[in-house]
């Protein structure tokens, strides 16, 4: 089972908001963008609420702010998942033997619905319930053929669902770089609890029939020669495992060498703990004596690389996470994009961030902007809770729909856009105009033709006017460059320029010197008008007419994502196909 959509009611500063997770390419990492106080964090508090029931002496927190003096009525949280092949068989294995009928007789859905309520009266709480939408029906005896019965023991197969195939939402806020000095093993509240599952989740890792009962707490307990034995086996195991996790990650990051986790058990008066330490050459320290970005990578692949290997359910674990790796530098938040993607083998994530360094242009089928608006878009400080509204749109969604609200989606064009520190200073370069012709470039070199040929990057410069400065700085060097500008009437006074002042004819060129066919053209019209405002609509599907800086991102979209849409004609593919064979030779 996977969650597939959570329709959000009249939940703090939600009036009505529907998060799609069901997204084509299927996806299983979904990005929250949006500025602060956007209501990021209250759609993730929405759907753990939705897992765990509210206590009752602070539900009135969960009150929309626009009707905080009186409230009256309900606040909802709707999940619809969906079941996969091997589930249907398993209810209909559950059901056939309840009811003592053959399988060929029993119909699930293909999702199933689930409500939480949340009922208030002037702003006091009522009751609380979680209601589910009937997935199963039976068909009916030979003499009624045709006609269905919902399942008559619903309840009980409600509760073999939810107890075998349902799956799990985990939420973790900014708890993660807080790891305990020791892990008691006999735990007296929650967040022990908690703690003391890691561990066995990381023991079934290492072996389905490990436990912290069976394996450590029966074991300290009764220290016989047998048991020491086998309780510093377990220890050496388990600091072996969480080893290999925790620096094959961490060690993309930052090199580590000669670092171990090591596991002892303890006593502290009747209690018994196991304590987790870094051992570095002859040193030994405690986590919480490493730097906070390496204590919060820790605690973060414990809570997940392990959870989701969990066997008793067969469900997609749903991890929420709230701004995540914050205090990490930007080298490490990059590296935590593979992170994610290896933990979501088994399971599901949705995460909030503020950092371009954390989106990834290949998610953006399955990335949300969050807009509130009690928020002016000119001013952040400017903030009206009386007109708080949190709403949730696709990205090309919002892009067509508050196009210039750039605010709002900044951190993706950030990472879409030309960075300097993406340009290796490599001594071959081709100097294009701008970052258009750059991408383009880039595009039809590495993804439409698969040229992975590595003696030359490209070079964005800032206009045709303005390439003096690279090319003055090669030829002091001497070292290899060519330029290619538009066939314009601009481009081919440029060439004339740079030639005469800084370069020769066996450096600057133009597109007509490439293709006696590309006369007065520019990079952008070596595409058709019809592959022009395809590619616009890649960055605003909405647009009916071609824009040139929708045009442009769209380009950035399709590298990216690496992708080569089958709108883009043969003809066009031989024009830059063209462009990139003259280039080849100049390097070679």
């Amino acid at each position: 089972m996977k969650y597939t959509k959570f329709t959000i009611t009249n939940y703090k500063g939600i009036k009505h908001l529907e998060l799609d997770l069901n997204v084509q390419p299927d996806n299983k990492i979904y990005t929250l963008v949006g500025l602060n106080e956007s209501g990021k964090t209250t759609i993730l508090e929405a759907i753990n609420d939705f897992e765990f029931e509210v206590p009752i002496a602070i539900r009135h927190l969960l009150i929309p702010k626009s009707a905080a003096g009186g409230f009256t009525g309900n606040i909802s949280i709707k999940a619809t998942l969906s079941f996969s092949d091997e589930d249907k068989k398993k209810i209909q294995e559950f059901v056939s033997t309840k009811l003592n009928i053959k399988k060929d007789k029993i119909e699930v859905n293909d999702q199933l619905i689930l409500e939480r309520v949340y009922s208030f009266e002037n702003s006091q709480p009522g009751e609380s319930k979680r209601s589910f939408w009937h997935f199963v029906k039976t068909k009916k005896t030979a003499k009624s053929a045709g006609s269905n019965l919902e399942d008559p023991t619903s309840t009980e197969t409600w509760n073999f669902v939810k107890e075998n195939l349902f799956p799990e939402i985990i939420f973790y806020r900014d708890f993660l770089s807080k790891f305990p000095e020791k892990i008691y093993l006999q735990p007296n509240d929650e967040k022990e609890k908690e703690y003391v599952s890691i561990i066995d989740d990381v023991l079934v890792s290492i072996n389905a029939s490990y436990s912290t009962q069976s394996s450590l707490l029966d074991r300290v307990s009764n220290p016989t020669d047998a048991n020491k034995q086998a309780l510093e086996a377990v220890e050496n195991e388990l600091g072996a495992k969480i080893s290999k996790v925790v620096f094959e990650a961490w060690n993309k990051i930052q090199n580590v060498s000669k670092k171990e986790i090591v596991v002892k058990t303890g006593q502290e008066g009747s209690r018994h703990f196991i304590k987790l330490s870094v051992k570095e050459g002859n040193q030994t320290y405690a986590i919480a004596e490493r730097s906070l970005g390496f204590r919060w990578f820790f605690t973060f692949l414990l809570f997940t690389e392990f959870r989701k290997e969990r066997i008793k359910k067969s469900g997609e674990i749903l991890f929420l996470l709230d701004e995540p790796a914050s205090n990490l530098h930007q080298t490490a938040q990059k590296s935590l994009l593979q992170t994610f993607s290896k933990i979501t083998t088994k399971s599901r994530l949705v995460y909030t961030t503020h950092s371009h360094h954390l989106i990834n242009p290949v998610w953006l089928n399955a990335a949300y902007i969050i807009k509130n608006k009690g928020l002016e878009y000119k001013e952040n400080d400017d903030f009206n809770s009386s007109k708080t509204e949190v709403e949730a749109y696709k990205y090309k969604q919002f892009v067509a729909r508050y196009p210039k609200e750039t605010s709002y989606f900044q951190p993706i064009l950030d990472v879409l856009d030309y960075q300097p520190g993406l340009l290796e200073f490599v001594p071959n370069i081709v100097i294009t105009e701008g970052k258009f012709d750059y991408f383009v470039f880039k595009y039809f070199k590495e993804i439409v033709s698969s040229d992975n040929v590595q003696n030359y990057s490209f070079y964005p410069g800032h206009g045709a006017p303005c390439l003096d400065l690279p090319i003055g700085l090669y030829e002091a060097w001497g070292r290899k460059y060519i330029v290619i500008l538009d066939s314009d009437r601009e481009g081919k006074t440029q060439k004339t320029r740079y030639i005469k002042e800084l370069s020769d004819k066996d450096h600057i060129f133009t597109l007509e010197d490439i293709d006696s066919a590309n006369k007065n053209l520019t990079t952008e019209k070596l595409f058709t008008e019809a592959e022009k405002l395809a590619i616009a609509k890649e960055f605003n599907p909405s647009l009916s007419s071609y824009e040139k800086s929708a045009f442009n991102t769209g380009v950035q979209i399709l590298y990216a994502e690496k992708r080569v849409p089958t709108y883009i004609t043969e003809g066009t593919k031989s024009k830059l196909k063209r462009v990139i064979d003259f280039i080849k030779p100049k390097f070679t």
